[in-house]
């Protein structure tokens, strides 16, 4: 679900050993044949000479400095339109600001887009699941990590770059930067997909827009890590450092799910991307912007996205809570279990109760200072559901306040804690009720027969 809210944060850094893993294992593969199999025929610029990259300018930058600042970036269109294999249909505009008014853009854009109460619910819910702990401000979180984290961002809605520089030029580390948002302005020119990734956060599962930033950040931060590649050495190793000495504390005492949610569509999309690669070269990755994956699973498995599998059918839940808001509507999705589980079990043990997701429905609800949620989760197999529910067994009993547990018409009912759980397994489905009001709990537990 954050990974929805900060659809514009963490451009992964230069360092990263799981970005530069995953990309040694693909760079041979994006040689020039590769490139000449895009979907395109438009014929590439040849130049762009920087008076034709329009875009505002801090006033603290001097107007040689900016129009160096805008040849320099001219260049880098010429290579990003090169290693990407796609020409700009138009020059994109690139508002170029120091760190104070990029910063002030940030926030202003974070607490322009953000529903204060609808991060208050998240919260809610995400304490009600063990998953926060009481003392995080989930809203203060978001608009710390924005002011720390976001290196750059591309608004698709303007068609328009918007990037940090040093009042005296732009370092190598924001080379990178700029370099990964032009291939967002390139996929939008050329594959139109905003529209689709908006109606899917309005009326889709929340997992579903998930897989989209995967592709999108996956593209974007795979032609990253070849533009370092083609940097000379010491530029290389200046970006390098300097992502190095880049300030994280906001970042590193934050959760480790919403930390491993930030990097989600940048390390695993790279990976994703990097597999098309392999398949079919940069023409398997235009022509999935125009068949996008449906699910974070897909992106975790990208031979499932290949093989068109995508999640089962499986209905809106019918329940209701007389006097409470019915907040939410969604699909956890493999990603969102082991977002789930990441306090709760080892690495591996995670992964393998994620694993065998065949799809998720769950309905949220508020009322005032409580929260209740009711999900039913179906596995591709009964061994798949068997893994998840010892999962979330283990998880229930270390996090979730709920008590001791006993044996109740088959499942396990929770309710000597603060928060009443039940949990059952029937065949490959697992059928899950949380609630910080008992007889709400009861209620939904009663409704879904169990």
């Amino acid at each position: 679900m954050i990974a929805i809210v900060m659809a514009l944060a963490l451009m992964a850094a230069a360092c990263d050993s799981s970005g530069e893993s995953a990309l040694s294992t693909v760079a041979a593969e994006t040689t020039t044949s590769s490139v000449a199999v895009t979907t395109t025929t438009e014929a590439p610029l040849t130049s762009i000479p920087s008076g034709s990259i329009p875009g505002e300018t801090s006033e603290s930058i001097s107007p040689e400095i900016a129009a160096a600042m805008r040849a320099d970036i001219g260049v880098i269109m010429l290579d990003v339109e090169e290693s990407r294999g796609l020409p700009f249909l138009e020059i994109p505009t690139v508002t170029i600001l120091d760190e104070p008014d990029f910063t002030a853009r940030v926030l202003s854009t974070f607490e322009e887009d953000l529903d204060q109460e609808e991060i208050a619910g998240d919260q809610a819910i995400f304490e009600l699941l063990g998953m926060l702990d009481g003392s995080t401000d989930l809203y203060q979180l978001i608009i710390d990590l924005s002011a720390e984290q976001v290196l750059g961002f591309y608004d698709p809605d303007e068609g328009e770059l918007v990037v940090p520089v040093s009042v005296d030029g732009i370092t190598p580390l924001q080379e990178m930067t700029i370099a990964h948002e032009l291939v967002h302005s390139l996929s939008d020119q050329h594959f139109d997909f905003n529209d689709v990734y908006e109606d899917r956060i309005d009326n889709g599962t929340g997992d579903d827009a998930s897989s989209i930033l995967g592709l999108v950040e996956g593209d974007a931060t795979y032609q990253q890590f070849l533009f370092l590649e083609t940097m000379d050495p010491s530029s290389a190793a200046e970006a390098v450092l300097e992502s190095l000495s880049y300030d994280t504390s906001v970042l590193d005492s934050s959760p480790m799910w919403i930390q491993r949610d930030l990097a989600f569509p940048y390390e695993h999309g790279l990976v994703f991307t990097g597999f098309l690669v392999q398949e079919g070269g940069l023409k398997a990755v235009d022509e999935t912007y125009l068949d996008l994956p449906v699910s974070t699973e897909q992106i975790l498995h990208p031979e499932k996205y290949l093989r068109s599998e995508g999640p089962s059918d499986l209905s809106t839940l019918s329940v209701d809570l007389e006097g409470w808001e019915l907040f939410d509507e969604a699909t956890f999705g493999e990603w969102g279990i082991r977002l789930l589980l990441m306090d709760s079990l080892l690495p591996g043990e995670m992964t393998q109760a994620a694993a065998g997701w065949g799809n998720d429905r769950y309905s949220a609800f508020l009322r005032d200072a409580d929260s209740a949620i009711a999900w039913v989760y179906e596995g591709e197999t009964v061994e798949d559901a068997e893994d998840l529910a010892n999962g979330l067994i283990a998880h229930i009993r270390g996090t979730m306040d709920a008590g001791d547990s006993v044996e109740s018409a088959g499942g396990l009912l929770f309710s000597t804690g603060q928060t009443y759980v039940f949990i059952d397994r029937v065949e490959e489905k697992i059928y899950f009720v949380a609630s910080t009001d008992h007889d709400a709990g009861a209620s939904l537990r009663a409704q879904l027969n169990l």
